[in-house]
């Protein structure tokens, strides 16, 4: 497996701007994975406080719990959530993941012709 292709697969599977950071494009990578690190942390603590807001309407009983309350509550709870900002902050995420696959292949490829280029270079000496 080439350098491009194995850097697209680590930012494709393990985390946005984990290809570049392959390719010791740090700052780049770092670039990526800040942003989308934030928008994760962004939309979990909106579902902590929907939680949170959820089990202080209607805490929980001892002995049973009854599901469809649960689901009602949570379902009540959600509609309050900011889904506008959890939407636009999920299609940056997607956005960037997609940007971090072909920019890190594109980077691999680059890398990749210079190396070749290079030892090219200094076998016709």
């Amino acid at each position: 497996m080439n350098v491009a292709v194995k850097a697209a697969i680590f930012s494709a599977i393990l985390f946005p701007g984990w290809g570049q950071i392959y390719l010791k494009r740090y700052k780049r990578g770092i670039a990526i994975i800040l942003p989308v690190l934030a928008g994760i942390i962004y939309i979990c603590w909106s579902l902590i406080q929907v939680a949170i807001s959820t089990i202080k309407a209607a805490p929980p009983q001892k002995g049973s719990v009854d599901i469809n309350t649960v689901l009602k509550l949570t379902n009540d709870s959600l509609k309050t959530m900011d889904s506008t900002t959890i939407s636009f902050i999920t299609l940056i995420i997607i956005g960037l993941w997609i940007y971090s696959i072909f920019d890190a292949y594109l980077l691999g490829k680059k890398q990749m012709q210079m190396l070749t280029t290079h030892v090219g270079d200094t076998v016709s000496e």
